[in-house]
């Protein structure tokens, strides 16, 4: 990490910014998506709409347009497309039940791909911002199960919407709050030959992230 940040503030000395970013998040999930469910059978799809999900982290990409040499340059405002791959495991409470059984866990991938605009606040050494974006949330359970009996889930698409504020550190290191709404997702087996064909989910979450901006 400290060898990323040398190479940012080396990048951002010698050029002006190219307007890309790096974050990494910590997730907090809501609604649904952190519901604990009241029945736990490993390898049977037993979750219903309860996704009992902990604690994640995230990785993403960001590359903002702030209108250069154009009659907004000194605005403050932006638009920009961002992706971002997010990571959540299973409660502690829900890996034990698995591992009690030998059962392969299952884990959260949700990968929102937006646009949006953004203002930042006029300053050199520190800036505040805010911003907006909407787009479309890519979501996957991986499978779970035993070597010859798993469980595949489909890939669900919805549409995602995320607001953010933070503070920005030089033109170079930016610390965020952001809230995402990730849909109502389709938690559903490639099989249709199980009992529980599948439920839906409510899906939210908090993102606090650090970004090197390029």
């Amino acid at each position: 990490m400290l060898a990323l940040m040398l190479g940012v503030f080396t990048l951002s000395a010698q050029h002006d910014k190219c307007g890309f970013s790096i974050q990494f998040g910590c997730i907090k999930p809501g609604y649904n998506f952190n519901d604990v469910p009241v029945v736990v059978i490993p390898g049977t799809n037993s979750f219903g709409s309860a996704g009992g999900a902990m604690t994640g982290a995230s990785i993403g990409l960001k590359y903002t347009y702030s209108f250069k040499n154009t009659i907004l340059e000194k605005s403050g405002l932006g638009i920009f497309f961002a992706a971002d791959g997010m990571w959540n495991a299973m409660n502690k409470d829900l890996r034990t039940t698995y591992d009690n059984m030998s059962c392969t866990k299952p884990m959260y991938v949700n990968v929102p791909i937006q646009v949006g605009f953004s203002y930042k606040t006029p300053g050199r050494i520190f800036n505040a911002w805010a911003e907006y974006s909407l787009g479309a949330d890519l979501f996957m359970k991986t499978q779970e199960g035993w070597r010859n009996s798993t469980i595949k889930y489909q890939m669900n698409t919805e549409f995602a919407t995320q607001v953010g504020f933070g503070i920005l550190l030089a033109r170079t290191v930016s610390l965020g709050v952001h809230y995402y709404w990730l849909g109502k997702h389709d938690v559903r087996p490639q099989s249709d030959n199980l009992i529980n064909e599948g439920s839906q989910m409510k899906m939210g979450a908090w993102a606090f992230k650090l970004g090197f901006h390029m």
